[in-house]
């Protein structure tokens, strides 16, 4: 047990009632714990182990826990050896590590991958065969931030729905050189599975639309319908439109989301 200290060799003279103290102490000590004390002669920190083993550490904070029981009182040092069997060190919690600066191989090189940059950005299929109205769409579609892409055929486009995720369409009733009940990428669209097509801000334009009609809208399962005449004010009718879809299918599309259906 303890008799000495292990620095100055100095006889520890404890009683029979200190020495029952501190086995009790060391009784309550949980694994990989230690009762520290400092030798009243030499303030040097002895450190006991659960088994009773003792090391030397550096003093801490119960140096006075032998120097009560070197006067004598031994109340006062069984409170101060229980007290410090009880008081556990806490790990120490090291800052997390800072990020590591960017990668700037690619500024020497002069290479930059543009899919890096537009990968978050949202898109619109825009299919219009007239140059002036096309021209209206993808303006008024880059103030809102998106990603114009554009196809030559009906085969292309459907191509591009089947494996790329698109924020909005838009279609020319003409675009075929048919008519929309005719047009392969019109049927795609009605047939695509709700799970993607909720997803999909669809516009069609042509001739025989009425501008902002929701009803007509609806019958041709499209989200929004511009006449060709009313392509100059593109921009406007698109961030309107964009509105009261958002205010009527918002909360549904959020708490479907909350569900996990998508």
């Amino acid at each position: 047990m303890l008799d000495h200290c292990p620095h100055c060799r100095q006889a520890l003279m404890l009683s029979e009632a200190q020495l029952e103290k501190i086995k009790a102490a060391l009784a309550s000590l949980s694994a990989g714990r230690t009762l520290k004390m400092a030798c009243p002669k030499c303030k040097q920190s002895i450190e006991l182990n659960a088994n009773g083993l003792v090391g030397g550490l550096s003093a801490g904070a119960l140096k006075d826990v032998l120097y009560a029981e070197h006067t004598g009182n031994e109340d006062q040092a069984a409170v101060g050896i229980v007290a410090a069997a009880q008081k556990r060190p806490q790990p120490v919690r090291l800052p997390p590590a800072a990020p590591k600066p960017p990668d700037l191989g690619w500024l020497s090189s002069g290479v930059y991958n543009e899919k890096e940059a537009v990968e978050n950005v949202p898109h619109a299929l825009i299919m219009i065969g007239d140059d002036e109205i096309s021209t209206q769409v993808t303006m008024a579609f880059g103030e809102m931030g998106y990603q114009p892409i554009y196809v030559r055929s009906a085969e292309e486009a459907i191509d591009k729905m089947q494996f790329m995720n698109l924020e909005a369409v838009v279609l020319h009733s003409r675009f075929e050189g048919g008519k929309l009940e005719d047009s392969a990428v019109h049927q795609y669209l009605r047939e695509m599975a709700m799970s993607r097509r909720r997803y999909i801000f669809y516009i069609l334009v042509g001739p025989e639309f009425r501008t902002l009609y929701d009803l007509e809208a609806l019958a041709n399962s499209a989200n929004l319908v511009v006449n060709d005449s009313d392509a100059g004010h593109f921009s406007i009718i698109l961030k309107r439109g964009m509105n009261d879809y958002n205010e009527l299918f918002g909360p549904y599309l959020e708490a479907l989301g909350n569900y996990g259906v998508k």
